[in-house]
């Protein structure tokens, strides 16, 4: 991969397939991963806070490589964004997305993610509701409209679209 991209951010609605996607990516290009869900929550999923969040994500978009994946505060949208080389979107269909939400409810229930070491995951019906309404993407969209270099977006509608970009990286 060439020097073009050192920081990505891939973003999207829940279960959209943020984490996976960024995996792949850090195996391609050996960039540094940061997972939101790392630096948001301690293990019982309790929330660091609102300025730990926002500190946390000012030194890893102050560093020269990174991969930032996962719900981005909106308080730190716009400064993260405007560092990105590369701001990927997961812009799936919301029957996917309350799949994916499902299944991943039912994989980590008692085998935490391995980005949440001590928070299991949990089911929840206003959550599904959230996921099927794409309610996260609303601010998100707001927020990508005011990205100035809007070449550095890229929305991929589904996973094959992903699968795809990721078989681009060599060549990128």
């Amino acid at each position: 991969m060439s020097k073009k991209y050192q920081k990505i951010v891939v973003v999207g609605v829940s279960a959209s397939g943020k984490s996976i996607l960024s995996r792949k990516i850090f195996k391609e290009t050996g960039l540094p991963l940061f997972h939101m869900d790392k630096i948001m929550w301690n293990r019982g999923w309790n929330y660091i806070g609102g300025k730990e969040t926002i500190n946390a994500l000012k030194d890893i978009s102050n560093k020269n490589q990174w991969i930032i994946d996962g719900y981005i505060t909106k308080n730190a949208r716009s400064f993260v964004f405007e560092k990105a080389d590369l701001i990927i979107y997961l812009d799936y269909h919301p029957l996917l997305l309350s799949w994916r939400y499902i299944k991943r409810c039912i994989k980590h229930f008692k085998n935490p993610r391995p980005e949440l070491p001590g928070s299991p995951d949990k089911f929840s019906w206003k959550f599904l509701k959230l996921v099927w309404t794409k309610g996260e993407a609303i601010s998100l969209d707001e927020n990508l409209n005011k990205v100035i270099s809007k070449d550095k977006i890229i929305i991929l509608k589904n996973p094959r679209e992903a699968n795809k970009f990721i078989n681009s990286l060599e060549r990128i």
